[in-house]
Formats: C-alpha cells, sequence, structure tokens
C-alpha cells in the first residue's frame, strides 16, 4: 500500500465501507494519483508531489451524505444532561406512587439516584473535557435504524408487560365471564401502578430520540 492509498484510508477512518464510501474513496485516490503523476510529469520530485497532492484534500467531511463529524465530548455531556433532565421528571411524577406501592418506594429511590448520577457524570466531563475536541463520524441511517428498533423493543415490552399485568389481576374473571371489580380508591390506585411504572422505562428509547438531536447539535461547524 503506498502512501496516498495510507492517506485516503485515514481520510475515511470512522466511515462505514458501503458502497458509496468506497466508490468516492476510489474516485478521491484516482484523482490524487493523477495529480502526482501530472506534477511529477512537469519536473517536480515524487515525495514533494506527493505531499502537494495531500494537502490539496484535508478531510472528506460533507462529501459522504448521510455522514457528518460531531464533537464527542460535547455530545456525551449534553446526552447525560438530557438524561438526569429526564430521570428527574420521571422520578417526580412517581412521587405519588411512593404512598401506594413497594414499586413506587423504588421507583423514588432509584430514579433521583439515576439523575443524580447522570448529573455528576455531566458536571465532570464538562469540567474535564472543555477544551477537547475529539470527533467522531455519525451515521445517519444507523442512527436511526437504532432509535427504530428502540422504539420497537420498548413497544413490544410495553405491551407485554400490560397483558401480563391484565392477565395477573382479571385474566379468571375474563376467562370465568364475571364482571371487573375493583373494590375502591386504593385497590385503584395499586392496580393503576402496576400499568404505570413500565413507562418509566420511555426513558430508553426517548434517550435515542434525543442522541440524534444532540449528535447534530454538536456537528462540526455547528456547535458554538
Amino acid at each position: 500500500m503506498n502512501k496516498l492509498e495510507k492517506y485516503v484510508d485515514h481520510l475515511f477512518t470512522g466511515y462505514k465501507k458501503t458502497r458509496q464510501v468506497q466508490e468516492l474513496r476510489n474516485e478521491i485516490l484516482s484523482n490524487l494519483e493523477a495529480k502526482v503523476h501530472d506534477l511529477t510529469a512537469h519536473g517536480m520530485k515524487y515525495e514533494v508531489a506527493v505531499q502537494e497532492a495531500k494537502s490539496s484534500i484535508k478531510s472528506v467531511d460533507g462529501l459522504v451524505e448521510g455522514h457528518f463529524p460531531y464533537y464527542v465530548n460535547k455530545y456525551k455531556a449534553e446526552l447525560l444532561q438530557t438524561a438526569a433532565l429526564y430521570f428527574l421528571i420521571a422520578w417526580v411524577l412517581t412521587i405519588p406512587l411512593s404512598l401506594i406501592k413497594q414499586a413506587g418506594i423504588l421507583l423514588s429511590v432509584i430514579l433521583p439516584i439515576l439523575a443524580a448520577v447522570c448529573y455528576i457524570s455531566y458536571l465532570k466531563k464538562t469540567n474535564l473535557n472543555q477544551n477537547n475536541k475529539d470527533l467522531a463520524i455519525s451515521h445517519d441511517v444507523s442512527n436511526k435504524r437504532h432509535r427504530n428498533i428502540a422504539w420497537a423493543i420498548w413497544t413490544v415490552f410495553f405491551l407485554i408487560q400490560s397483558l401480563f399485568t391484565t392477565a395477573i389481576h382479571f385474566g379468571s374473571d375474563i376467562w370465568f365471564g364475571r364482571g371487573i371489580q375493583i373494590l375502591g380508591p386504593y385497590q385503584f390506585a395499586v392496580l393503576a401502578t402496576h400499568y404505570i411504572w413500565p413507562l418509566i422505562t420511555v426513558i430508553i428509547p426517548l434517550l435515542f430520540q434525543a442522541s440524534l438531536k444532540v449528535k447534530q447539535k454538536h456537528m462540526v461547524g455547528e456547535s458554538l
């Protein structure tokens, strides 16, 4: 592998080797080789010609459709901040459940702890990486596919959990054709708790959703 080929491969580090990427890579390599050939034909030394060709293209960012570079640490910091906010909101919304059921009490402990951990991690990353400019390549198609998978998995989980709860509490009544009875507001609240707590897990697909926007916000050329 010659120096030009190594340089072009370096330019495409982080990009998935799709057909489009491979074609662009070959085209750029071919153009650089032609440039070197032209320069050496006019008397320039080969090593100098290679450096001249390499200096003509510093990056392929923006050339590959559906790919863009973003600042990794800024992205991670804001995503942690978003996660902390989601857990905090979930905790506030589930405070009434702590008066009803053990599951509610458990959520009232776990959710603020998760919010605190995410926020402390956010502060550490913000303080330690203020001048960090590490980049990564975002693959738009893959990101959207992962987001859709997250939503699909969560939807299936929530439906199964809801059916399971219904079967546990009302299965025999439904099977024998009896009317469903809820004895008083407290039993209703306890029952509602079993249906509500799985909703907390919606934070996971919401974070996948937020991840797309945060990456776009901190893409090179857009991030402040």
